[in-house]
């Protein structure tokens, strides 16, 4: 059975804040798979749904890495290692959507894709495969506004919130990514 630490619901989730940030990964990873299948039927009216799952698949990226670094034992674990990969299957999920969908054409983007696998196969630096997968992440954003503006807007006020929440976050990952281009 679960303590509650501190006999309230802050101290049992730093307590459990490894395992609630392994959870929410797998989520993340479980939403990746529901926008594969999205993009298995194709359907571009689909669209909403999949920024919507995306948008969720955001937050649990946001959430499981604040709890993670609550974990003051500072534990590691096999999905917490997958964390990075699977915030790219969840990108390259979109990519696979908006192709099948008809909203981008094939080839170029199966080029994009071979040479993304290359890239992280040859460079395996975290900061460079970011920068290859960052214009892919930008994709959900673009055709909300082309095809459902009211999504577009939401996308970007998730986006404005989670800055002004997070921004110690963010400017910390800023100076993360840097950090590994310079190490070059």
């Amino acid at each position: 059975m679960i303590s509650m630490k501190e006999g309230n619901v802050r101290g049992w989730a730093i307590e459990n804040a490894k395992a609630i940030a392994d959870v929410l990964t797998g989520m993340r990873f479980f939403l990746s798979l529901l926008i594969v299948l999205c993009a298995i039927v194709a359907e571009p009216g689909l669209l909403p749904l999949v920024v919507c799952l995306t948008l969720i698949g955001w937050t649990t990226d946001v959430l499981d890495g604040k709890m993670a670094r609550m974990d003051q034992a500072g534990k590691k674990t096999w999905i917490g290692d997958m964390d990075f990969a699977t915030d790219m299957i969840m990108i390259y999920s979109g990519l696979l959507y908006f192709i099948t969908a008809g909203y981008l054409p094939f080839w170029p983007f199966f080029f994009y894709g071979i040479y993304a696998g290359i890239t992280a196969f040859i460079w395996t630096k975290k900061s460079t495969i970011m920068a290859v997968a960052a214009p892919i992440a930008a994709v959900p954003i673009i055709f909300s506004f082309v095809h459902y503006p009211i999504w577009g807007f939401v996308f970007v006020g998730w986006i404005a919130v989670d800055l002004v929440i997070n921004w110690s976050d963010f400017t910390s990952e800023i100076h993360e990514f840097i950090g590994d281009v310079e190490e070059g």
